[in-house]
């Protein structure tokens, strides 16, 4: 995977019932990066399946700013779900996930989110990783895949991690390689 222009734009996907520490662990570093360095590195755009609002596990809403499908210059799209995520099955995001997937996007997924990915046939041949609560589940549906324990994995274009502040972890990672390890640390 090669460092990424600035302004990187990261799409996230939220899916109902996904864990709000999660989100905020993966999006706070962008900002925070984008603040230390005094001009914008990242900037984010909140998808949701259909374009309406989505909450969280802790009943926050969210508005989205787009739906799925919708024509962005993305670099990355990482999903983020929580709660139950073998329960969500929607063709038209797995559809388009595989279509990230083959204009060379990079795609990740946060907490339950990894889920989402291997359904969409997107983490074959990849190390993955996901929220240890999620794993045995994963493990169960997914024998093929690469599941590591680690709380992030980054495999060429394929970005997963735990849940909980793994996602902050993940990010620095990826700040370190786009903007030198000097502003990750910062």
């Amino acid at each position: 995977m090669t460092p990424i222009a600035s302004p990187a734009l990261v799409g996230f996907l939220l899916v109902d019932g996904f864990a709000l520490m999660s989100f905020a662990s993966a999006v706070e570093p962008l900002r925070a990066a984008n603040s230390l360095a005094g001009r914008k590195l990242y900037d984010w755009t909140i998808l949701s399946v259909d374009g309406k609002e989505i909450s969280a596990s802790s009943g926050l809403t969210i508005r989205p700013d787009c739906a799925i499908g919708t024509e962005r210059p993305f670099d990355i799209v990482l999903v983020c779900a929580g709660g139950n995520p073998t329960t969500f099955s929607d063709r038209a995001t797995m559809k388009w996930l595989r279509s990230l997937a083959r204009r060379g996007i990079v795609i990740g997924g946060i907490s339950g989110g990894p889920y989402v990915l291997a359904r969409a046939k997107v983490l074959d041949g990849y190390h993955c990783t996901i929220h240890w609560e999620h794993a045995p589940a994963f493990r169960e549906a997914f024998p093929h895949l690469l599941l590591t324990r680690n709380l992030f994995e980054i495999d060429r274009d394929r970005l997963t991690c735990g849940g909980g502040v793994a996602g902050l972890d993940r990010m620095h990672a990826l700040i370190g390689r786009d903007h030198g390890q000097e502003l990750a640390l910062r």
